[in-house]
């Protein structure tokens, strides 16, 4: 396999029309990764590989030394070696790899379905930033809208908690999304088990309010039948609205559930289900009071 160049990275990015850039230290980063090398190969002529390159990058957009715009004055010294004179310590890369999504055995939900509603508390969920990117795994899950898209991915909190990240995007065309203003809401280790609950069909609604440092971020997951509905909003941000098909929610319910067991394994999938039941259930006892 030829080895990627800062120069030829580029070129490849800005020939799929993507306004990102690498430096040297940030394609020694994103090259350990198997799927950026995977969507770096077909995202001239793939969308869905495009908006792997894009998420995958977008993550870095705030640390210059890594990712910067095309049109940014630093991309003229990106091809400047980790080991300059500035004496920069030289970022350790891990070797990242892809992983299947633990699905496991779907439940058989029989039970009437409610709804969440979650407003915040005096400790408001704020997103928590990654303190290593070179453990960071990029798994997800894209859908589709036609004026919008949203993207499910495994996340990791500060505190080492494993959780799901939901980035959302306005459409700028056919199959063409602004992922570089997307609107990012990390879900808490707390409310991870209502957003299951929601989409394993055991309860019918979460509503998660006050998120994010200024506590304006908002996530709607409603089941309304034949299809799963998503509605993000933030201060600053268009509504960002999808439908989500049965297929789609499937791959969605894999992620969180894998997420989920990495929580508690010693329970094992088993476990997390049976225990997402009885969560399902004080919810609805909750409501009723």
């Amino acid at each position: 396999m030829t080895a990627l160049t800062v120069e030829s990275t580029n070129q490849t990015l800005a020939n799929a029309g993507i306004s990102m850039r690498v430096t040297h230290r940030g394609l020694q980063l994103v090259s350990k990764m198997e799927l950026f090398a995977k969507a770096l190969a077909h995202c001239t002529s793939n969308s869905k590989a495009r908006d792997d390159l894009i998420t995958i990058l977008s993550h870095y957009n705030d640390q210059p030394e890594l990712v910067v715009a095309a049109n940014q004055s630093q991309y003229q010294n990106m091809h400047e070696p980790v080991s300059s004179k500035n004496n920069k310590a030289q970022e350790s890369v891990g070797h990242h790899h892809a992983q299947n999504s633990a699905t496991g055995q779907q439940p058989q939900l029989t039970e009437n379905q409610t709804e969440i509603s979650q407003a915040s508390s005096p400790n408001s969920p704020v997103e928590q930033p990654h303190t290593d990117n070179s453990s960071q795994e990029f798994i997800g899950h894209h859908v589709y809208g036609k004026n919008a898209a949203i993207y499910f991915s495994y996340d990791k909190t500060r505190n080492g908690d494993n959780t799901i990240a939901i980035d959302g995007a306005m459409s700028l065309g056919p199959r063409q999304y602004d992922w570089t203003k997307k609107l990012r809401i990390q879900i808490t280790r707390s409310d991870l088990p209502n957003v299951a609950a929601v989409v394993f069909g055991l309860l019918k609604k979460v509503e998660l309010s006050n998120y994010g440092a200024d506590n304006t971020k908002r996530l709607m997951i409603e089941n309304q039948g034949n299809k799963y509905f998503v509605n993000m909003s933030a201060k600053g941000y268009n509504q960002i609205a999808v439908p989500i098909s049965a297929s789609d929610i499937f791959e969605v319910r894999g992620l969180i559930l894998a997420q989920l067991i990495k929580n508690r394994p010693e329970i094992g999938t088993e476990g997390v289900l049976a225990n997402l039941k009885c969560h399902a259930v004080m919810i609805k006892q909750a409501n009723q009071q």
